[in-house]
């Protein structure tokens, strides 16, 4: 589960770079991502952009957190100060944490001498969604982060999914609805909150999904990462993970019961029946009868 929400976070935040600066850096403007070259010779930060504040070049450094680290503010400085050497620009760091999960840690993180006098004193900005107020991720120029209304504050609400649909709609963003579709379908537990959230965007006209490039990135990320699994694990291995990234993104309400089907399917001719059933399922009734159309041993019923 949480490399679904990393997944969606990256691929939200990648195609709406200045709205996430707006937000954490008003008034920065974001220039470009940190040097490829740079980024590998710092351990493996969620995201590095170089941006033009008040005139000065620094670098903004974002972490993304479903749960809490309690090594977090280490992770940051380590971030923060390899960063800093190498590129030889200043780093502001930031963590993000996506949903509510106990005590975090708060800033400063500081390393001291025995007699408690600071030897590194290390500021980072801690930004809780939960914490957020819906209306704030509604001003103007931060419209590209409207999906993530329903991790705000009160966000896990009927109205709130509805706002959110029509301020997609109005900010010109409708690609966007298919990751406002998957992050609510992560938040939204209950079983009568799901049913209602799968028939409020069944009610979306089916071509603003597939026309969407956030759908057609969503399906090709999955396709990518069964690929490369598949280095590892084998071909199938790799389709029965490209099968559930489908699941999740189309119908994320039967996810949990289409694992088990799809691990009980050995055929790699099958799966591949079943990816293609799967992938053109009108509605979650004809997904379902997908995969209870195919037995353990593989073989189609």
């Amino acid at each position: 589960m949480a490399k679904q929400w990393d997944s969606l976070i990256k691929l939200l935040v990648e195609a709406n770079k200045q709205d996430l600066v707006s937000l954490l850096l008003p008034g920065a403007k974001f220039e470009r991502e940190l040097n490829t070259e740079l980024q590998s010779r710092v351990l493996e930060a969620d995201l590095l952009y170089v941006v033009e504040w008040d005139g000065t070049e620094v670098i903004m450094h974002v972490e993304f957190q479903k749960r809490r680290d309690g090594n977090m503010g280490r992770r940051l400085w380590e971030y923060n100060t390899q960063t800093t050497i190498i590129s030889g620009l200043p780093v502001c760091s930031f963590v993000v944490y996506l949903q509510r999960d106990g005590n975090v840690v708060e800033s400063p993180y500081n390393i001291a001498r025995p007699n408690g006098r600071a030897i590194h004193l290390f500021f980072f900005d801690t930004v809780k969604l939960w914490e957020i107020p819906g209306e704030f991720l509604k001003q103007g120029g931060i419209e590209g982060l409207l999906p993530l209304l329903p991790l705000t504050q009160d966000g896990v609400r009927h109205e709130v999914v509805e706002d959110m649909i029509v301020s997609l709609n109005m900010a010109g963003k409708s690609d966007l609805l298919p990751l406002a579709y998957a992050f609510a379908s992560l938040v939204f537990k209950s079983t009568e909150d799901r049913d209602w959230l799968r028939k409020r965007f069944t009610m979306l006209s089916e071509d603003i999904f597939e026309d969407a490039w956030a759908y057609q990135e969503m399906l090709a990320k999955g396709m990518e990462k069964g690929m490369e699994k598949g280095m590892e694990k084998g071909r199938t291995e790799a389709l029965r993970e490209a099968i559930l990234d489908v699941v999740q993104i189309r119908f994320p309400e039967i996810a949990e019961r289409a694992r088990q089907r799809v691990y009980s399917i050995e055929d790699l001719d099958s799966l591949r029946r079943l990816n293609v059933k799967l992938s053109i399922a009108k509605d979650v009734q004809e997904a379902e009868e997908a995969l209870l159309s195919h037995s353990s041993n593989g073989q189609q019923q």
